[in-house]
Order: structure tokens, then sequence, then C-alpha cells
């Protein structure tokens, strides 16, 4: 779903840096979050799916958890997110399957305006 370019640089930073134990997501404390909830924020997709997204940002908890560990705060405020701020301003919500999860410890949805 990423153009050419886009999957080899995600490709290049995927040898660099999961290699290391990082946590992407994690590393992206330094980057300035789109919206900040309580337990949410809504940043952007370093390497979005360029053929089918207009836009593709990603919502992560603000701690380092994976989607099993989220406390019942975490879950409540996701629930009325998706109801209404990612509702109102995305057409997609995507999850990868267990199995296909670059960053399995992390829990985070793709919001996506598609194309």
């Amino acid at each position: 779903m990423r153009t050419k370019k886009t999957e080899e640089r995600y490709r290049r930073y995927q040898k660099t840096h999961f290699r290391l134990g990082q946590c992407t997501l994690c590393d992206r404390k330094k980057v300035k979050p789109r919206k900040v909830f309580h337990y949410w924020k809504i940043i952007n997709n370093w390497f979005p799916w360029d053929l089918i997204a207009k836009t593709h940002h990603l919502i992560i908890p603000k701690r380092h958890v994976a989607y099993d560990k989220l406390n019942r705060k975490e879950k409540s405020e996701l629930e009325k997110l998706k109801l209404g701020y990612i509702n109102n301003h995305y057409g997609i919500i995507a999850e990868a399957t267990h199995r296909k999860k670059s960053i399995p410890d992390h829990f985070h949805l793709h919001l996506i305006t598609p194309k």
C-alpha cells in the first residue's frame, strides 16, 4: 500500500531501528503530536500507505503498552475517540493482525483518509 520509494525508506528504517530493539513509536516522543488526549495521541505516520491514503496518521497510547495491557480508562477513552473525534476526521481505522504487526508491543491504530 506504499509507493516503492516509501517502502524502501521503511525497509531501511526497519533494518537499523528494529534490530536495536527500539520502539519506533516511542522514538517519536521528539515529534510534536498532531492531537493529544488524556491517554492517547495522534501522530503522523512516517511511512504512510501513500498509494491509498490522502492522510495517514496513527493513534497510540501515551505509554508503551500492548493492547492486552491497556487499562480500563485507556480502552474507554479510545472507544469514545472512535465514536467522536476519529469518526469525524478519518474514513478508515485499520489494525494489523497480531502476526502481521510490525510493532506488537506498542498498540496503535492506523487512521486514514482515503484518496
